[in-house]
C-alpha cells in the first residue's frame, strides 16, 4: 500500500477514537499512575487488564475522557503504601496502579517519583507472550500486535497501557481472556485494514499516535482484536 493510503487509513482510523470519545456524556477528567520498580512485560500487561477491568463503574467515563491518561513513575509500591495506597497491585509487587482520580490527587505522588525510564530501544521479549488476565478461564482469545522499533521504554508503557486499557473498559478484554502478544519491529497498515476501518471498529483498539519523523507523520504502535464487539467505555 503506499504511503499516502496509509497515512490516510491511520488518519481515520484517529479522528473516529477521538469522535467516540467526544461523544460521551460530559464527566470531570481522571487521571491514573503506575509506579514501576521493575519492568516485566507480560506482568505489566496482565497488572494493565486487571486494573482497567477493576475501574468503578463511575470512574470509567472521566478516566476515558482523558484519553485513559497515565503517568508511569519509578519507585517501590510496598514503600510507598503507608502514604498512597495503591487500587491494583502485580503478584510480585513491582507494579502498582493508583487512580483514576483527579490530577491533583496525584500530585503527590508524582512529585515524590521520578519518571520511570529504561533501555532505548525496547528490550521486546523474543516470541509469543500468551497472558491470561485474571479471573476465571474464559478460553477467549484476543490477539495483540505491538511495534517496537525504535520505541523507548517510556513510550511502550504509554502505547501499551493506552491499548489495553482502553479495549477493556470497552470490553473487547474480559476477566479470564487470554491476549496472545506479538513484538514486531514494525506494524504495517496494509496488515490491519480491518482493524483500521471506522466501520469495523467495534471489535478492535488501535494505538495510533505521532512517529518521531517530525513531519507530523502517524504511526500504527498497536493493535488488539477480538471477535467480542466493545461499547464506546
Amino acid at each position: 500500500m503506499s504511503a499516502p493510503c496509509g497515512t490516510a487509513m491511520l488518519t481515520a482510523a484517529a479522528q473516529a477514537r477521538v469522535a467516540a470519545v467526544g461523544a460521551l456524556p460530559a464527566a470531570p477528567g481522571l487521571d491514573v499512575a503506575v509506579v514501576v520498580a521493575h519492568l516485566d512485560a507480560a506482568a505489566f500487561i496482565r497488572g494493565a487488564a486487571g486494573f482497567a477491568l477493576a475501574v468503578p463503574e463511575g470512574l470509567r467515563d472521566g478516566w476515558y475522557r482523558t484519553f485513559t491518561r497515565t503517568v508511569f513513575l519509578a519507585g517501590q509500591p510496598a514503600a510507598l503504601a503507608g502514604r498512597h495506597p495503591y487500587q491494583h497491585v502485580t503478584p510480585d509487587g513491582q507494579l502498582a496502579w493508583y487512580g483514576p482520580a483527579p490530577r491533583r490527587a496525584l500530585t503527590s505522588l508524582s512529585r515524590l517519583l521520578r519518571a520511570f525510564s529504561g533501555p532505548a530501544p525496547m528490550e521486546a521479549p523474543a516470541g509469543e507472550l500468551a497472558v491470561t488476565v485474571p479471573g476465571p478461564p474464559t478460553g477467549h482469545h484476543v490477539e495483540v500486535a505491538l511495534a517496537v522499533g525504535g520505541v523507548s521504554t517510556g513510550a511502550y508503557l504509554v502505547h501499551v497501557h493506552h491499548l489495553v486499557a482502553e479495549a477493556s473498559l470497552r470490553g473487547l478484554i474480559r476477566p479470564g481472556d487470554t491476549l496472545l502478544v506479538e513484538h514486531r519491529p514494525a506494524l504495517a497498515t496494509a496488515d490491519f485494514r480491518d482493524a483500521l476501518d471506522p466501520t469495523r471498529a467495534g471489535s478492535a483498539q488501535t494505538r495510533i499516535a505521532p512517529a518521531r519523523t517530525g513531519a507530523g507523520d502517524l504511526r500504527l504502535f498497536g493493535v488488539l482484536t477480538s471477535n467480542r464487539h466493545g461499547g464506546d467505555h
